[in-house]
């Protein structure tokens, strides 16, 4: 794995763990508008109640899931951080935190520094290429 491709594992984590969040939602959404059993139900043999059981226990799991995602990205960003952080030059680290960990593109990084976006990507470039003598390439 390159360094590109490392820095931006954070925003596959973030977009994961958002994608995870909207399912747990709709999924506590239908548990919370299940209508009661009906009577028949009420005397089959627990056929409310699995299913019941069957949407608790997907919600318990894709909660775990996202604290298990939760956990990775804490643990990503400790070490895109670390990464970052070993830059001598600040503007650089400001563009390499913006982009890879805010997300932000490289028009709204250069209006907030001042730079042209042109010039914003020259120097993500120089930044990655430092970044890259440095800690070769990434194992995945």
């Amino acid at each position: 794995m390159n360094i590109r491709q490392f820095l931006g594992r954070h925003f596959e984590i973030s977009n994961a763990i958002s994608s995870k969040l909207e399912q747990l939602e709709e999924l506590r959404h239908l548990a919370a508008s299940a209508s009661s059993p009906t009577l028949y139900e009420s005397h089959c043999t627990g056929t409310y109640s699995d299913r019941v059981g069957r949407t608790v226990a997907r919600i318990m799991d894709l909660d775990r899931e996202i604290n298990e995602e939760i956990d990775r990205l804490v643990e990503i960003k400790i070490q895109i951080r670390n990464m970052i952080d070993a830059l001598s030059d600040s503007t650089q680290r400001t563009i390499l935190e913006r982009h890879y960990i805010l997300h932000e593109s490289w028009e709204v990084i250069a209006e907030k520094i001042g730079y042209s976006p042109r010039h914003i990507t020259r120097l993500h470039n120089q930044a990655v290429a430092e970044l890259e003598k440095a800690y070769g390439d990434m194992a995945g």
